[in-house]
């Protein structure tokens, strides 16, 4: 139940307790289905809930009080309930000895009241308990308001309309669905709670119909038009119910939450709905982000994920939300413009460099990059003279892409991993295996992990471009002229381990001068000592080793190295080989006899090209020997072989893939 984050709780109390003094907090803790399934021995999580602080009534709710040293006498509190109301605490479930959950039941419409107390501190929240209208029901309904744009809130009804969540009920029930039965209705409806009388969605008649054909919605809503008017996710599933609203937002009498215990509340519900799974294993997901960081218009936007959705609307400053990245973070639940809903697929660098091309991964370019242009900034270096001199954490974006970088007017080359990965930053660090769910073994999906606990590479998403290149990241090699001993040490190793020779390199270059440990920037650095120290800390921010971009990384050391007077250089760069193993897609494709296939390998190898059909029975041989590093073309004539799909295989001593093509006669 919830361990990542009940772990995330333990880890933090440790640390803080050690340097300030008490402090406790209360908040919400939404339980989702696949929660309640596994806590199969306790059964403390018996019902769900979606963390809302705007609740139906007889909505269960499960509450987290924490402190940053062990409790003393804790007691909880109901110090406001509606006239009429009996509401009593549930049991405690004791976490450890500063983290305590305890339940309660609204029992009827109002606002409530939870205090906790620990010693002499003491922390308090308000609950609102209410009942379900519909979209469109109550005296004044939600589209009826919130169709326009109104004191400073913008239309959301209109473009919510668009989305999945209202769209979804009316496909499935007019047949566009293949699979939808009565269980899939408590997630998509509106309310749906057998254990509470809030007027939800199961609190009016309803049969699930036996066919699902066109027209049987509309049908539904004529027959069961109080359920039908809460059919779908809306505004209601997600900021609570809006009986005691109308306008009215104080007391918690509408919610409006990032937290990802709303979309866990039926997103995380095993194998169909693993996404919160995946993201409880993310940095993302257990708060990575926010143990160090200032509530500030500069940080918040890439730590907290209000911050990051005000940013977005023009708006700047502390917030008093601050979950972390979560689902809404990224993916808007009122906007379908975008695919998958994300909330933005451009981006814009500190540079001033606009980015448009990078599918889905633009909306993570929003936060992987410097927070400063590069060349304005360490030309007035001296305005910046403290240990955080430097691109700041996160400039993967820029690596990635091959700019600002401190590069003295040079132009760097590029590897093409920006230009050729589907969705930049997504098709890596999304890509699909079949550990996403193991805590140890995690990687991919939306854990974002591209090493998993055990610090095993996820080699896996390289596979499909350059083959099988070993078990570790640090085993992919790049060749420049031929040669992968890129830092001159003698020994030709993976890329990862070339870059950090290198960086050892520059970093013997830079005050105190031959030692690895760099000092803090001070005004005795000259400005190219300032520059080769910008582009260190950008290359060690950005924790690829040169994955990103290998060659734009390994010219930047180079060319920071050579203008501190290192044994390498820029010009070092300088070649028309190949600098690592490709295999090309056959053209024409489909093919009638003949194909050509092109290959390049970056170093003196034996080379083979394999033909085989589809059973893997190998059929022709159209390349074998020695070659030198460069870029080959064969061809091969099918005018003897039945149409149907080959494959054809690169194997060299260092490098094997396999791609496939079709020959149609």
């Amino acid at each position: 139940m919830k361990k990542s984050v009940l772990l995330f709780f333990f880890i933090m109390t440790v640390g803080t307790m050690l340097s300030f003094a008490q402090t406790v907090k209360i908040s919400t803790y939404g339980v989702s289905p696949y929660d309640v399934e596994t806590d199969s021995v306790e059964h403390y999580f018996n019902r769900t809930y979606s963390g809302l602080r705007n609740v139906g009534i007889e909505t269960k709710v499960f509450l987290l009080a924490k402190s940053t040293a062990a409790f003393s006498n804790p007691t909880w509190e109901v110090i406001e309930k509606p006239t009429g109301s009996n509401v009593q605490f549930g049991s405690v479930k004791v976490v450890d000895t500063s983290n305590q959950i305890i339940t309660f039941i609204p029992d009827v419409q109002g606002t409530y009241k939870i205090k906790f107390s620990s010693g002499a501190q003491t922390a308090e929240m308000t609950f609102n308990a209410a009942l379900y209208l519909g979209v469109e029901g109550g005296p004044v309904s939600c589209k009826t308001c919130h169709q326009y744009s109104i004191a400073g809130i913008p239309d959301v009804y209109n473009p919510w309309s668009a989305t999945g969540h209202a769209l979804d009920n009316k496909k499935a029930f007019d047949g566009e669905f293949g699979f939808f039965i009565p269980s899939c209705m408590p997630c998509h409806t509106t309310g749906f709670d057998p254990a509470a009388n809030n007027d939800g969605f199961d609190d009016f008649p309803f049969v699930f119909p036996s066919v699902r054909q066109p027209g049987v919605y509309n049908q539904l809503f004529a027959l069961y038009p109080e359920a039908m008017g809460r059919s779908s996710i809306q505004c209601e599933a997600c900021h609570g119910p809006g009986s005691n609203h109308l306008a009215q937002i104080d007391n918690a009498k509408i919610d409006m939450t990032l937290s990802a215990d709303v979309c866990s509340y039926c997103h995380k519900g095993g194998e169909e709905n693993d996404i919160p799974l995946q993201y409880d294993l993310s940095f993302h997901g257990i708060g990575e982000a926010l143990s160090h960081v200032s509530n500030n218009a500069t940080c918040n936007p890439c730590h907290y994920g209000k911050a990051f959705v005000n940013k977005l609307k023009g708006v700047t400053g502390p917030v008093a939300e601050t979950d972390p990245i979560t689902c809404a973070t990224c993916h808007d639940p009122h906007d379908a413009t975008n695919t998958y809903q994300l909330r933005i697929v451009t981006a814009t660098m500190k540079n001033g460099l606009v980015v448009e091309n990078a599918g889905y991964g633009g909306l993570c370019l929003n936060c992987h990059q410097s927070r400063v242009n590069a060349t304005s900034y360490v030309q007035n270096y001296r305005a910046s003279l403290t240990s955080r001199f430097g691109p700041h954490h996160g400039p993967q974006g820029d690596l990635l892409i091959g700019t600002n970088a401190y590069t003295w007017g040079e132009t760097l080359d590029q590897s093409p991993h920006f230009a050729d990965i589907d969705n930049t930053c997504i098709g890596c660090h999304m890509a699909e295996n079949d550990n996403v769910l193991n805590p140890d073994l995690s990687v991919g999906g939306h854990t974002f992990n591209m090493v998993n606990a055990l610090g095993q590479d996820n080699v896996s998403a390289c596979v499909d471009c350059h083959g099988n290149i070993g078990t570790d990241f640090n085993q992919k090699k790049l060749y420049i002229n031929g040669n992968a001993d890129l830092d001159k040490n003698g020994v030709a190793e993976g890329l990862q381990i070339e870059v950090e020779g290198l960086m050892e390199q520059l970093a013997m270059l830079l005050p105190p001068y031959g030692s690895p440990n760099i000092n803090v920037i001070d005004s005795t650095w000259t400005l190219d000592e300032a520059g080769a120290l910008f582009n260190y800390k950008m290359i060690d921010e950005d924790r690829s080793f040169g994955m990103h971009n290998p060659r734009y990384i390994v010219g930047l050391l180079y060319l920071s190295i050579g203008k501190l007077g290192g044994t390498v250089s820029i010009d070092d760069m300088n070649s028309e080989l190949p600098s690592s193993y490709t295999l090309s897609n056959n053209y024409p494709n489909p093919f009638n006899p003949t194909t050509t296939i092109n290959f390049s390998i970056p170093e003196q190898t034996n080379v083979k090209v394999i033909i085989y059909d589809a059973l893997g029975n190998q059929v022709d041989v159209i390349a074998d020997g020695v070659k030198s590093a460069g870029n080959y073309s064969v061809k091969w004539n099918a005018v003897n072989h039945a149409s149907g799909i080959y494959f054809y295989k690169l194997e060299t001593d260092n490098f094997v893939q396999v791609r496939k093509m079709v020959l149609m006669k």
